[in-house]
């Protein structure tokens, strides 16, 4: 078994929230690295909008000094890789929203990614017997919110499987060009995965991400669900 790679990123990702669409292959196909090929759950391909709030955050063991605590919002989808030791199930990001230039640079710098920065803003709160979080997204003068309610004692999501297909990818690939894939690996516990009571989606994606994903502005997500998060590891990565 290979050595682990060292911790380059250590934090606390909490209060995320999943929205799931099905698409079709053909959407994706032109972003799979190199060395993975879509991943699948009961035949459906996925992608997910996933806003949380980054906390804690550390370089190499050092608190970060102007950006420990903020929120990211990225839109992704899901591979798998065969490497010689397993199967390693893993997420690429289409585009990840912070709000510091800072954090986008070195991120994009380090591993390739497609960070931007936007304004952004959250909000936790309580209503009667229901937690509240939303996150916002100002872009191009428009504000995009996605905010969920869950009750205070919350139930698990309805469907598991899924639940767990979702959160459990450990690894993260970045295509940074048409022959090269970055691979990383992301440790933290398994999640429970919880209900929503209910959402609301004020997302233009069009905006946000593209024309290709501007159908998704209207399209009601397969499923919404909630986790709590936990601690998180971010290792360095290494080219295929």
């Amino acid at each position: 078994m290979s050595r682990k790679k060292p911790v380059f990123l250590s934090a606390r990702w909490e209060n995320l929230i999943f929205a799931n669409y099905v698409v079709e292959a053909e959407l994706l196909k032109n972003l799979v690295p190199k060395g993975t090929t879509l991943s699948r759950w009961n035949s459906k391909i996925f992608v997910s909008l996933v806003a949380f709030q980054f906390s804690n955050t550390k370089i190499f063991g050092i608190p970060a000094l102007f950006h420990r605590d903020f929120n990211e919002v990225n839109l992704r989808f899901y591979v798998e890789r065969q490497s010689e030791e397993n199967k390693r199930q893993g997420v690429v990001f289409i585009n990840e929203i912070v709000p510091s230039k800072i954090i986008a640079w070195a991120a994009n710098t380090i591993y390739g990614e497609n960070y931007i920065a936007r304004p952004m803003t959250r909000r936790i709160y309580k209503e009667s017997d229901m937690n509240v979080f939303e996150y916002g997204i100002k872009n191009e003068g428009s504000w995009n919110k996605i905010s969920v309610r869950i009750n205070s004692d919350p139930d698990e999501f309805q469907d598991l499987d899924q639940g767990f297909y979702i959160t459990e990818h450990y690894w993260g690939y970045s295509k940074n060009s048409p022959s090269r894939t970055v691979e990383y690996e992301v440790d933290h516990p398994q999640w429970p995965v919880y209900r929503v009571k209910d959402y609301e989606l004020g997302i233009n994606f069009g905006a946000l991400y593209g024309s290709d994903y501007s159908f998704l502005t209207d399209v009601v997500p397969d499923s919404v669900f909630f986790c709590q998060g936990s601690d998180i590891k971010v290792r360095l990565g290494k080219r295929l």
